[in-house]
């Protein structure tokens, strides 16, 4: 990816876990962001996704893949707040507490 997103990739964001359209790394990365989003407190004592996750990353990676999604977070919710540049609507990912199936490890 690096010179961007494709149009068709984009529209696989959402569903990155199905399909082959994203490497096991990625889907990773994205798991994350959304578990840190929803539930960032029960990332701690998954031993599981750690697992996973020290497959994939180093621990320098491990530290800015988290650092960066707590930082577009915190960015996010600050524009949400002021309601400054909402002018692309955000397709969500469901609530894991609602849905836990929703996380699919591969």
């Amino acid at each position: 990816m690096q010179q961007g997103l494709e149009e068709g990739l984009y529209q696989q964001v959402a569903t990155y876990a199905e399909g082959g359209a994203f490497s096991e790394a990625e889907k990773l990365a994205a798991e994350t962001a959304e578990r840190f989003c929803w539930d960032h407190e029960a990332m701690m004592s998954d031993e599981d996704y750690w697992a996973r996750m020290k497959e994939h990353f180093t621990d320098q990676q491990i530290l800015e893949l988290i650092t960066l999604i707590g930082y577009c977070v915190g960015i996010g919710r600050t524009l949400a707040i002021l309601d400054i540049a909402n002018d692309c609507p955000i397709n969500q990912t469901p609530d894991p507490a609602e849905d836990p199936s929703h996380y699919v490890h591969g």
